[in-house]
């Protein structure tokens, strides 16, 4: 198993596209074996995952999970206007950085005796 604490990558453009593409074809591969093993839709699937994925953040800093949600809203707001959904990028990269430090502090070994 690979060590999953890993720094933060913040590579470029075409390397995220890249992942994006990598990321989203296994992620279409899980949803249908997920969704057949299951007996569900590929919706109902991703929904279920959604909601666990977001329990699981919620363990580590719900506000911050809060307020990353609160953009990606905001990102995905048809209505929105550029300068809306650009700060909105601002304080989803500010949450995401928040829930990579909770991540961190909860994986790290206690050590001393401080």
């Amino acid at each position: 198993m690979t060590d999953i604490r890993k720094p933060v990558q913040r590579p470029d453009s075409e390397t995220q596209d890249a992942m994006r593409r990598m990321i989203h074809a296994h992620l279409m591969d899980a949803t249908a074996r997920g969704s057949r093993a299951a007996g569900c839709t590929g919706m109902s699937f991703v929904m279920i995952g959604m909601t666990i994925w977001a329990g699981e953040l919620a363990e580590l800093d719900p506000r911050s999970l809060s307020k990353m949600l609160d953009a990606l809203s905001v990102i995905y707001d048809p209505a929105a206007n550029a300068t809306q959904k650009a700060r909105a990028e601002k304080r989803r990269r500010a949450a995401v950085d928040k829930l990579f430090a909770a991540l961190d502090l909860e994986m790290n070994e206690t050590q001393g005796n401080a």
